[in-house]
């Protein structure tokens, strides 16, 4: 329907990783160099990471054509749900060897024969697994005993490892240790800032057939980014609907009205107001004062409001309609100012559906986004760092904010009546 009144000859804002919609930014070239010298180099292992949503599936794909046209051999595994034995039997068939016995040591030794053929002829062996966050402990150790096949200087089979940032968490066990000391490259996908969410928009319109003419405003562009954050997949989704909401109205170009209702009618214009407390309210008979957080639009789309239900609170006082205290184990990722990892145990002091609070001892700032795991369920959850408190002594307490309501990441008591199979477990 839009494609018509925009002069568009098909979807830019499609949901599937087309490697011609790559836009590459730097750090995306160098992420992409980072994989290709890995690659070309013969260095074995390459992690590649990013949080969801940052494009890491269309940056592999852009990776497969080219190692296509190269005349690369390459197995991609997209599905690494799949038992240890079937992942090594889907690598074989995806790679074209034939091995009439199916006992693993024969199956090794084709493998090893196959892959010295083409070292020898110069030619390159990738395996490519995405989701690999997913990957159970047996899977991954397959894929280390496949770093055994090298001659006295280099490796045979280059693979490359491409997940969510909890790939890293699962590395750093310690029956894991081997694996990951066999890593020789990293590289990582970011979101985009708001001059690259502008670029990105703009090439995509470009790539989709777009004439120059100008389909969003710079005030819709703005609102892009700030509802979006810089993650690509919330981008697609916003400008795709604006598009349609915007054709059905005959409105050209966007205005920036069209995001904030998309994003309204999404939850993505809710953010978690942890205010620090107002002096001018009241406190508690017992002189404690507590935490009004207000439940308000991102800037521009609505008056901000409270209500009982959405009230957050500061550790040790009583909780309002909602919010339950909980003292529950949680692993944190995520990045420091020098662009580094880190990586903290911590406990939850509350908690609630829209997010929780939790004392910290590495530094985070305001608006800096979090990967927590549930290490009850298993269940890893992005969210939003919304306010600090004051350094105590058992570190500062952080105020987060989930992207949207995530009651199931909490579900840690209902585990104990009704056991989670494994499959329920796996939480991208």
């Amino acid at each position: 329907m839009y494609q018509t009144y925009f002069g568009l000859h098909e979807n830019p804002f499609n949901v599937t990783t087309d490697p011609r919609y790559l836009y590459v930014t730097q750090r995306t070239q160098e992420a992409l160099n980072c994989l290709t010298y890995g690659i070309e180099a013969r260095k074995g292992f390459i992690l590649l990471t990013g949080e969801v949503g940052t494009g890491k599936t269309t940056l592999l794909n852009k990776l497969l054509e080219t190692l296509h046209q190269q005349r690369v051999a390459t197995a991609f595994v997209f599905n690494p749900r799949m038992p240890a034995s079937q992942l090594f039997d889907y690598m074989m068939a995806d790679l074209g060897i034939e091995c009439k016995s199916h006992k693993r040591n024969h199956v090794l030794f084709k493998l090893h024969q196959w892959l010295l053929d083409r070292y020898q002829a110069g030619e390159h062996t990738v395996l490519v697994v995405d989701e690999a966050q997913i990957l159970s402990r047996q899977a991954l150790e397959e894929i280390r005993l496949l770093t055994n096949l090298e001659t006295s200087a280099e490796k045979l089979l280059q693979i490359v490892l491409a997940g969510q940032p909890e790939i890293e968490q699962k590395l750093n066990r310690r029956e894991l240790r081997q694996l990951r000391q066999r890593i020789a490259l990293r590289a990582r996908t970011v979101p985009l800032t708001q001059e690259e969410t502008s670029g990105y928009i703009l090439e995509r319109l470009r790539v989709a057939g777009a004439n120059g003419e100008e389909i969003f405003s710079h005030s819709a562009v703005d609102a892009v980014h700030r509802h979006a954050r810089g993650i690509q997949r919330v981008t697609n989704l916003l400008c795709e609907q604006a598009l349609l909401r915007a054709s059905v109205s005959q409105l050209r170009p966007i205005p920036a009205e069209i995001i904030d209702d998309v994003a309204r009618d999404f939850s993505l214009d809710e953010v978690e107001d942890f205010a620090p407390p107002d002096p001018q309210e009241g406190t508690s008979g017992n002189g404690n004062g507590h935490r009004n957080g207000r439940k308000r639009k991102a800037p521009k789309v609505r008056d901000s409001r409270t209500t009982g239900k959405n009230r957050f609170m500061q550790s040790g006082h009583e909780p309002p309609l909602g919010i339950t205290q909980v003292k529950l184990p949680l692993f944190v990722y995520g990045y420091g100012p020098d662009g580094n990892p880190f990586y903290e145990d911590a406990c939850t002091i509350a908690m609630s559906a829209r997010g929780g609070l939790i004392s910290m001892n590495t530094s985070v700032k305001p608006g800096q986004r979090l990967i927590l795991t549930n290490k009850e369920n298993e269940c890893s959850q992005e969210c939003v760092v919304e306010f600090l408190g004051a350094r105590l002594a058992r570190g500062v307490d952080v105020g987060f904010e989930f992207p949207a309501p995530t009651p199931d990441f909490w579900g840690i008591r209902e585990t104990e009546k009704n056991p989670i199979s494994e499959s329920e477990k796996a939480c991208a």
